[in-house]
C-alpha cells in the first residue's frame, strides 16, 4: 500500500504568543492543568485563531477523525488545529482502509452549505423546464473560456443541466469587469444582457442598488477560486476551466 501522507505543511501559528511563549507553558504541570472541557478548549482555540486571519473571517472548528486534532473550517478550506492550539496544518487526511480523502469530503460539504445560504435569485439561471443535475458557475464576463462555456449555453440545457451564474471579476473591484458585471445585473432582462456581454456586445442597463456582485466575489474568495470558468456541481465537487456540453455531462454522470 502506498504510504499516505495525512499531512503536507506545519505552521507554528503562536510563536511569541503571551500565553504560551514561557517555559512555564510547555511545563507538564501545566498540559495536566490544560485538560478542561471540550467545549472550553475549543473556544479558547477559536479565540486566539481569530487573531490570525482578516477581520470577518467565519472561523468554526470540528472534530477531526484523528485524536489531538480540530477540523478548522474556513469558508470551504479544511486545515486541522492541535487541541492544544498551538500547530496549524494543512493537508489532507485520508482512510488508509477505504483510501477516502475525508478532508476533501469536508471541502465538498462546506461547499454545499455556503451555497445553500445564497439566495437563487441572486444568480443569474439559465434552466431547461426539466432538468436532472445543476451547477453553480463562477465567471467573468471578460474571460474568454467563459464565453466560450456560455456560447453552447443551449446545449447544455439539451444535456439536462441547470447553469447558476454567479459573478467573478478576475480583476476584482472597482474594474471594468466588475463594472460590467453590475451592468449585467441591473439590465431589465439579464439573460440576454449576460450573453450578449459576453459576446462583446452593447445591452440595455440602468442604475440599481444591491447587486450582489461583491457577495459572490467574497464568497469565490472564499471557496478559493483561482480562475473562470470554476464550477460547482450539486455533490460540492469543483471542476475548474471549459468542458464541452456533452464532456460535462459525463462528468456529472461519473463517466
Amino acid at each position: 500500500m502506498k504510504k499516505i501522507i495525512t499531512i503536507l505543511t506545519v505552521l507554528t501559528l503562536f510563536t511569541g504568543h503571551e500565553s504560551l511563549k514561557s517555559d512555564e507553558s510547555d511545563s507538564p504541570e501545566t498540559r495536566l492543568d490544560y485538560k478542561v472541557s471540550t467545549d472550553q478548549r475549543i473556544e479558547e482555540i477559536v479565540t486566539d485563531l481569530l487573531d490570525f486571519f482578516p477581520e470577518g473571517t467565519k472561523v468554526n472548528l470540528k472534530s477531526s477523525p484523528m485524536e489531538g486534532l480540530y477540523a478548522v473550517h474556513i469558508g470551504s478550506q479544511v486545515f486541522y488545529i492541535s487541541d492544544d492550539g498551538r500547530f496549524l496544518l494543512s493537508g489532507d487526511i485520508y482512510n488508509t482502509q477505504t483510501s477516502e480523502n475525508l478532508t476533501d469530503n469536508d471541502r465538498r460539504i462546506a461547499r454545499i452549505e455556503y451555497l445553500s445560504e445564497l439566495d437563487s435569485s441572486s444568480m443569474i439561471t439559465f434552466s431547461p423546464i426539466e432538468y436532472q443535475r445543476s451547477v453553480t458557475v463562477f465567471t467573468d464576463i471578460d474571460c474568454g473560456y467563459c464565453r466560450k462555456f456560455h456560447q453552447q449555453i443551449d446545449a447544455v440545457m439539451n444535456e439536462g443541466i441547470q447553469v447558476r451564474y454567479i459573478f467573478f471579476p478576475r480583476s476584482g473591484p472597482d474594474t471594468e469587469s466588475w463594472y460590467k458585471a453590475q451592468e449585467v445585473w441591473c439590465s431589465a432582462d439579464q439573460l440576454q444582457a449576460i450573453t450578449l456581454a459576453k459576446l462583446g456586445k452593447s445591452f440595455n442597463s440602468q442604475e440599481c442598488s444591491n447587486d450582489p456582485v461583491q457577495q459572490h466575489y467574497d464568497l469565490g474568495k472564499m471557496f478559493n477560486v483561482q480562475g473562470t470558468p470554476t464550477l460547482v456541481t450539486d455533490a460540492g465537487e469543483i471542476i475548474v476551466g471549459y468542458l464541452s456540453a456533452t464532456d460535462l455531462k459525463d462528468r456529472l454522470d461519473g463517466k
